[in-house]
């Protein structure tokens, strides 16, 4: 399922690009979609019409990266 739609997804929506990594949307860089990973760190550019939802797993992943990343800020 792509997100091709004219409007870009809500800032902080959980995506996958073509090569099945999985980021966070923080907004648009010209055409593109900028993501960054869960846990922080570089924004890359992906495609609007290859991205897609991530699968249950996936959202289970990411929930479990953001639930680290809060325990090593809190440490």
């Amino acid at each position: 399922m792509s997100q091709d739609r004219a409007e870009p997804p809500e800032l902080g929506t959980l995506l996958v690009d073509a090569n099945g990594k999985l980021g966070v949307f923080m907004g648009r860089g010209g055409p593109r979609y900028m993501l960054r990973p869960v846990r922080g760190g570089c924004e890359w550019e992906a495609e609007p019409a290859t991205v897609r939802e991530p699968t249950p797993a996936e959202r289970e992943t990411a929930e479990r990266q953001r639930a680290e990343q809060e325990t090593v800020r809190a440490a």
